[in-house]
C-alpha cells in the first residue's frame, strides 16, 4: 500500500470508531435518562453530567470507555442515594 492509502484507511477507521462511540453515548443516555452523556471525539472520552439531589453543582464524570462511564454513573447514583438517606433532618 502507498502511504496515502494507509492514511486514508486510518482516517476511515477513526471515523468508524467515533461513530461507534457516539452510538454508545446515545445508548448510555437511554439507559441513564437523568444524565447528559456525550462523546468528545477530540478528547477521545465520554463525559456525563447530572445535578445530584442536594448538590450545589453538577456532578461531572469522565471515562475513556462506555463501560467505565456506566460504572461511574452507577457508583455516583449509589453514593447520592446513600448520602440522601443520611442527610441531616431525615429520619
Amino acid at each position: 500500500m502507498t502511504p496515502r492509502r494507509d492514511r486514508v484507511n486510518q482516517v476511515l477507521r477513526d471515523i468508524d470508531a467515533d461513530a461507534k462511540c457516539w452510538q454508545e453515548a446515545a445508548r448510555l443516555r437511554r439507559e441513564h435518562r437523568a444524565w447528559v452523556v456525550v462523546w468528545l471525539a477530540r478528547e477521545r472520552c465520554y463525559k456525563a453530567y447530572k445535578r445530584m439531589p442536594g448538590a450545589r453543582r453538577d456532578t461531572a464524570l469522565t471515562a475513556t470507555t462506555a463501560g467505565d462511564m456506566a460504572t461511574q454513573i452507577r457508583r455516583a447514583e449509589k453514593a447520592a442515594a446513600r448520602a440522601g438517606r443520611h442527610a441531616p433532618g431525615r429520619a
